[in-house]
This record gives C-alpha cells, sequence and structure tokens, in this order.
C-alpha cells in the first residue's frame, strides 16, 4: 500500500459522513483523531499519515455551506 492507497481511503470515510459532520475544519481534525485512533489498520505504516496530513487531505473537501 502506497500514501496515495491511504489518502483515497481516508477521503472514501470522510465523504461517506453526512454533509453537515464535514463543514468545517474542525469536523476534519476530530475526524483525522478518531480515525488514527479507531482504523489505525487503514494505513500503510509510513509515518506519513499522521493527524495533520490527514486534515491536509481533507480540507479540500469540506461541505460547502449553502447560500440560504
Amino acid at each position: 500500500m502506497t500514501l496515495v492507497d491511504d489518502q483515497a481511503r481516508v477521503l472514501e470515510e470522510w465523504l461517506r459522513l453526512p454533509p453537515s459532520r464535514r463543514r468545517h475544519a474542525t469536523d476534519a481534525v476530530a475526524f483525522a483523531y478518531r480515525l488514527l485512533r479507531d482504523r489505525p489498520d487503514m494505513f500503510s505504516g509510513g509515518e506519513d499519515a499522521n493527524q495533520d496530513a490527514i486534515v491536509k487531505w481533507l480540507l479540500p473537501y469540506l461541505a460547502t455551506l449553502e447560500a440560504g
């Protein structure tokens, strides 16, 4: 497994969440923390998959708030 595979699995899990749970950077931080704590088997074991890296992967995928 590679870092690209790790990133793809993380994004897949992130996008499964409802948009209301992936709107803010704090949602990404909490998700990364829980993922590393609960699912360490998702990662290839490299040091590159840490909380900061995961948050960086997720930031472009934050759900946009609807203008109302």
